[in-house]
């Protein structure tokens, strides 16, 4: 659920170094000759206001020659390239143009790395197994595929249950990954391990949206963005035809981890 928006609240002077409303303006007028209804629109003033809320209406909209915009407060420490592809995602939304893939994408990654309120209450999880630490796991994957997300805002360890047919999952709320430590052996391959905590990470990425009435969890994009791990035929392989068999020859042992303290 969303938090309901303070309209009370704002800040007035964000960061001094930035101009915001030569931002705004600069990106106005640069997609705006694209636009039938707004191309010969002049602005007059900005209006600015930032809100602590995590995901409200972050929205740009011109009136009378007033270009007003609310955003988040974390927008104000964020890299320039996140503040042009924010701004011209909703500046071109207002225009009715079609907005780049990599603004969308640049904005979705942002948006998913604002914590919600309640993030600092969890119990945090080991993140070093019997064969396997998730943390160079997460690394590794991050740094490959994942380059303009800050994996220092991520969790994840090895969850507390033994979930055999769910092997991984994201909490939004804490931005943790949990991964089943029935996968924490030597017989499973790294690159299973690899494909479940790069699926986790795109649902951090590209969170579930409603589509035609629908919860919509894993989109096209994900799908195709799922694919791009180079091992993903190899693991979906692995888990299809010999996750099973794995089971089955270890089921003693499994029910002694189910007992087992370790990763609680």
């Amino acid at each position: 659920m969303l938090e309901k928006e303070l309209e009370s609240f704002s800040v007035p002077d964000p960061i001094p170094a930035r101009n915001w409303e030569e931002y705004l303006i600069s990106i106005w007028d640069s997609l705006k000759i694209r636009s039938r209804r707004f191309k010969e629109s002049q602005v007059r003033s900005v209006e600015l206001k930032f809100y602590p809320y995590r995901n409200g209406n972050h929205s740009i909209s011109f009136h009378n020659g007033i270009l007003s915009a609310k955003f988040h407060t974390s927008l104000m420490g964020a890299r320039e390239e996140i503040i042009f592809s924010f701004i011209s995602l909703l500046i071109s939304k207002l225009l009715g143009l079609k907005p780049k893939q990599a603004w969308k994408e640049e904005v979705a990654e942002f948006l998913n790395s604002i914590p919600e309120s309640g993030s600092a209450n969890f119990k945090k999880l080991k993140e070093n197994g019997v064969t396997y630490d998730l943390k160079v796991i997460l690394e590794e994957i991050s740094s490959s595929y994942f380059s303009k997300m800050d994996a220092k805002l991520l969790s994840i360890g090895w969850a507390d249950r033994l979930g055999k047919r769910r092997l991984g999952s994201y909490e939004k709320r804490n931005m943790n990954i949990r991964i089943s430590p029935i996968l924490d052996h030597k017989e499973v391959p790294l690159y299973v391990l690899e494909h479940v905590v790069h699926h986790e990470i795109l649902h951090h990425i590209l969170p579930s949206r409603v589509k035609n009435g629908h919860n919509s969890i894993h989109s096209p994009e994900f799908k195709r963005k799922e694919k791009e791990y180079v091992r993903y035929r190899e693991a979906i392989n692995w888990l299809k035809m010999e996750y099973p068999k794995f089971l089955i020859k270890h089921q003693k042992e499994i029910g002694l981890r189910l007992r087992s303290e370790f990763y609680g």
